[in-house]
């Protein structure tokens, strides 16, 4: 005959194993953990710090609204799915914005009548969902750089407009010549997963970017950038917006480049300079960038559809991802396009005087960086850090949890080509390897799953993974034989 008391205790364990079963943390939930914990103790910052940091070029005001509510409020209904290098209709507009929402894709496209374009922000300024926030891949990084590292001290160039001004910190500094009459304007559209628009339902939360405007899309500030570096010593450059002369007739989009490339050449040797890239659909402006530019910067910053564009316009692997990939692309594929833009554009035999030792690559669901390791250091803490960053940013909170996040990586999966598949392992979410010379690092992001934010990510990402770099000055560019 049982106790009453051991039966009671029976009940409460029965009923303490059911609720654990149904509503405790599930396996996931404890990977999701580990990973925030590790995150905690690798996360370190590097014992020689950037203190100057330089930040141009392009800048603008952002007006945030979803996408489909817009495109309803402009009486545009579900069409054809197609990309266009810029957009003059509405037309255009539905079609290129189908396109990469079905992709769950970001993209950005120039807008090139200016009138019509002035329609659509009028319209998106009429929705009660608008938001204005700091706009302009340079201006971000220099915001993000300012927020998280408040003792570093920034320079910003680009157009900086009244309503801007008001925007950023007081505590980045913005030269007089920097200063313009009028703000301008950028529509992100974006879009949480699951969303639909016509028979598409988008895989993951993104964006889509248009804009008209003129500073930027001639990259008026290349010439005060680079001549305000004169007088700020800065141990650190950061650079962006070169996807925004897209508009520009060739001839003038060579020469805005070499003016870029001019003043590279200008920077001292100990000082690195990183490039973010973003969406472009130019082939050939494209090339140009990776051919001219590339090997006078240090690092460079991009994603998905930049990388699988850059593979595919200059012959490198895995070529079919651009025109062909849904959703996130394989990590063994994207390591290995990582090392083939080391190796093509960074020192090597063809290229003997280049400058790039750095690439970090940053998706919604995990990034991978690659360095020259007597350039860089501090790799694993770097990758990590611009992780852990995506998922706060997304969720807008200080600190993640297992509960308003999610691990979207496969639990199995190669690192390169050549490796052999593995299982990951939450407590240990920075993977590391070398190839041919070369140090990568990975990590997988925690996917927020009710993004409040999605524009800027990149770049926010970016510099965070930048500061916490440990950069050797002393390094020095081989010589050739």
């Amino acid at each position: 005959m049982f106790s009453k008391s051991f039966i009671f205790a029976m009940v409460v364990a029965l009923g303490a194993y059911s609720y654990l079963k149904y509503y405790g943390p599930t396996e996931e939930d404890r990977i999701k953990d580990n990973i925030i914990s590790a995150w905690h103790t690798i996360i370190r910052e590097p014992s020689s710090k950037f203190r100057r940091v330089a930040v141009g070029v392009n800048a603008d005001v952002d007006l945030i609204v979803p996408g489909i509510e817009l495109l309803n409020a402009l009486n545009v209904v579900p069409g054809d799915k197609s990309d266009h290098e810029s957009l003059d209709s509405l037309s255009k507009l539905q079609e290129t914005f189908a396109l990469f929402f079905s992709r769950g894709s970001a993209a950005e496209r120039y807008f090139a009548d200016a009138d019509l374009y002035r329609t659509i922000v009028q319209a998106a300024e009429s929705l009660a969902s608008v938001q204005s926030f700091i706009g302009g891949n340079a201006a971000l990084m220099a915001n993000k750089v300012s927020s998280l590292f408040p003792d570093t001290e920034i320079q910003f160039v680009g157009p900086v407009g009244p309503g801007l001004q008001k925007l950023l910190p007081k505590s980045i500094k913005v030269p007089a010549e920097s200063l313009v009459a009028q703000d301008e304007v950028h529509l992100i559209m974006e879009y949480k997963v699951g969303d639909r628009w016509g028979n598409d339902v988008t895989p993951v939360a993104s964006r889509f970017i248009t804009s008209h405007d003129e500073s930027n899309a001639q990259a008026n500030m290349l010439e005060t950038f680079f001549a305000s570096l004169n007088g700020f010593n800065a141990d650190l450059v950061l650079l962006s917006g070169l996807h925004m002369m897209e508009g520009l007739e060739a001839d003038m989009f060579d020469q805005r480049l070499q003016v870029l490339v001019s003043g590279l050449e200008s920077v001292p040797s100990h000082v690195p300079v990183h490039l973010e890239l973003a969406s472009m659909a130019k082939e050939d402006y494209l090339h140009g960038i990776l051919d001219k530019v590339l090997p006078h910067v240090s690092s460079l910053g991009l994603n998905e559809q930049e990388i699988a564009f850059s593979s595919s316009v200059a012959d490198g692997p895995h070529t079919e991802l651009f025109k062909g990939q849904s959703g996130q692309p394989e990590i063994h594929k994207i390591s290995d396009m990582i090392l083939w833009i080391l190796r093509t554009y960074g020192y090597s035999n063809k290229r003997t005087q280049s400058r790039l030792t750095r690439v970090h690559f940053h998706s919604l669901t995990y990034h991978i960086i690659g360095v020259i390791p007597s350039a860089w250091q501090n790799t694993e803490s770097a990758v990590a850090a611009g992780t852990r960053l995506a998922g706060r940013q997304a969720c807008d909170v200080d600190h993640l949890s297992s509960k308003i996040a999610d691990l979207k990586i496969p639990l199995k999966f190669k690192l390169f080509s050549e490796d052999q598949e593995r299982l990951f392992d939450g407590t240990k979410p920075v993977l590391s390897w070398d190839r041919e010379g070369f140090h990568f690092a990975f990590s997988p992001v925690l996917v927020c799953k009710n993004p409040e934010k999605t524009v800027g990510l990149g770049d926010s990402i970016s510099s965070t993974g930048l500061l916490y770099s440990q950069y050797h000055h002393s390094y020095r560019v081989p010589k050739s034989s």
